[in-house]
């Protein structure tokens, strides 16, 4: 199921292509500066064709990445369009250098094909490859000029080496050819955050805020893959017994919402977990609990409100492996069991505490 955030459109190959609700802003923008700038309706129409058939490119593109990576095994959970471009959710970036290079450069690739086989049909039929004004041309010829030059500059923005864009990636795969990938990557994403800070001074400098958004979100990325990439180092060849909360909030199938709404009050976690005679069932989040109080349903049972069930990891399953896992599942956490009992669950809170106490521990530095 789609996400309240997006719209779902379709799905190939299992992979959703979905709608970001703030996309609906850049079309209301596009067509607005096109009226507001003089254009007549039916070319103001036209600009957001344009927009649209690219967008259509940028699906390709991020097709490109999810289909590369499943023939590594790599799954693709949606495909999503935001105003500043899209993004394919894979499961996880393969670690293997010549894999991670293949798959960040298949939607450049892509790119490249359309921008070819498109520009060889206009050659061949007698129609400008390039238009310097397409926005003053109606028919199919100005449309594919359009399409022309939108894949060259998708091909040659997403090629500058701003992590984690497809560029940063293939700079990281190069780098991890003769280093560790930790490190690789922390020298793409410094370098990505530098590169992301002209596209904000431009942003500003050429009054573009679409740049500026895209430098916003080459930051955040950066900061966030750097981390996990970090994390992922830290925990390498590290079980799940070694990390997992065997301290959490439980409840049987039968309490009521009220005892839970009590308990939530009193220091409950961020997810209560339905357990059956020391067996997994579900986990329910405090939202579904304070959903049912407000809809005045404190004489349910919790067994009865919407929760997620994952499928549980064993105590022995290698942790980078499950945190893939955790991805997947929207960070839930999941439920570790033993003999069919639940002896813990896995939270990602608990991964990064185990790493900062491990780094303190290596360090020499006492603990508390």
């Amino acid at each position: 199921m789609a996400r309240s955030s997006a719209l779902s459109l379709f799905a190939f190959k299992g992979i959703r292509v979905q709608l970001h609700w703030s996309f609906p802003l850049l079309i209301i923008w596009v067509a607005a500066t096109a009226l507001m700038g003089g254009m007549r309706p039916v070319l103001a129409l036209q600009q957001v064709a344009y927009v649209l058939v690219l967008f259509a490119c940028v699906v390709l593109h991020e097709f490109g990445h999810a289909l590369t990576a499943m023939r590594y095994g790599i799954r693709t959970r949606n495909i999503t369009l935001y105003p500043i471009g899209g993004v394919a959710s894979l499961e996880r970036i393969p670690e293997k250098p010549a894999q991670e290079l293949a798959v960040a450069l298949a939607g450049p690739a892509v790119n490249l094909v359309i921008a070819t086989v498109v520009g060889l049909l206009l050659w061949a039929t007698g129609h400008a490859v390039l238009l310097a004004e397409p926005g003053e041309r109606v028919g199919l010829g100005a449309l594919a000029a359009v399409v022309v030059a939108g894949n060259i500059g998708l091909l040659l923005f997403n090629l500058v080496p701003a992590f984690p864009m497809d560029g940063g990636r293939v700079l990281r795969a190069l780098l991890a050819l003769r280093m560790d990938r930790v490190r690789a990557t922390r020298i793409a994403a410094m370098l990505g955050r530098i590169i992301a800070v002209g596209f904000i001074i431009a942003a500003l400098y050429w009054k573009q805020p679409v740049l500026g958004l895209i430098g916003l979100f080459v930051i955040l990325g950066a900061s966030a893959e750097k981390q996990l990439v970090e994390t992922q180092g830290a925990l390498r060849g590290v079980r799940v017994r070694d990390v997992m909360r065997t301290r959490f909030w439980t409840l049987p199938p039968e309490a009521l919402v009220q005892q839970a709404a009590d308990e939530l009050l009193a220091g409950g976690d961020h997810h209560l977990v339905v357990v059956e005679h020391g067996r997994f069932v579900q986990v329910v989040p405090r939202s579904a609990i304070i959903a049912a109080v407000q809809a005045g349903r404190q004489a349910d049972a919790v067994g009865a409100l919407p929760g997620t069930a994952p499928v549980a990891v064993g105590p022995d399953a290698i942790v980078n492996d499950a945190m893939v896992r955790m991805n997947d599942e929207a960070q839930v956490p999941l439920p570790v069991v033993e003999a069919g009992r639940l002896v813990g669950i896995l939270e990602m809170d608990n991964l990064s505490e185990y790493v900062a106490l491990r780094g303190q521990a290596s360090s020499g530095v006492p603990g508390a």
